[in-house]
């Protein structure tokens, strides 16, 4: 979901700065430009979101104490 929003603020910023005022005459594709922006809003907020949710939960699990693991050391 997150890969989405770039790409369509990526086709919004273009077609806003190759048509810019010619779009202000065409309401189908002003319409698609504003509906691909809002997608990419709502793919941002998923993403953000989902993150978040992964972050509160994936954090370390287990009891109080944490145990480090240590390979063997030089000299023993």
């Amino acid at each position: 979901m997150a890969w989405l929003a770039p790409i369509a603020m990526t086709m919004v910023a273009y077609v806003f700065a190759k048509y810019g005022p010619a779009l202000a005459r065409q309401k189908e594709i002003r319409s698609a430009v504003i509906g691909f922006a809002v997608v990419a809003f709502v793919a941002t907020g998923v993403a953000g979101a989902f993150g978040a949710f992964l972050n509160k939960y994936a954090p370390v699990r287990g009891g109080a104490m944490i145990e480090i693991i240590a390979g063997e050391q030089e000299g023993e």
